[in-house]
């Protein structure tokens, strides 16, 4: 594990403070965490995201909206 050390104006850490609490977190430091997981995340998705767009395509048959409704139904 690697600890990231940074400095932050007294502005900046009271608002971050703020915005951790709001959000539930138990610290600042749980929240900077989260928000840079979600920024991996996102950066993985968008990256899968732009490899699926580039091919190769399968048609989708005439029942698709009812099989996209029935897996929402199992999962949710």
């Amino acid at each position: 594990m690697s600890v990231v050390t940074i400095s932050l104006s007294d502005s900046i850490a009271a608002t971050l403070e703020s915005r951790a609490r709001a959000a539930g977190f138990p610290s600042k430091e749980e929240y900077l965490l989260a928000l840079v997981r979600a920024d991996c995340e996102q950066t993985e998705l968008e990256s899968l995201l732009e490899t699926r767009l580039n091919g190769p395509f399968a048609s989708l048959g005439s029942e698709w909206k009812q099989e996209v409704r029935a897996a929402a139904k199992r999962r949710g």
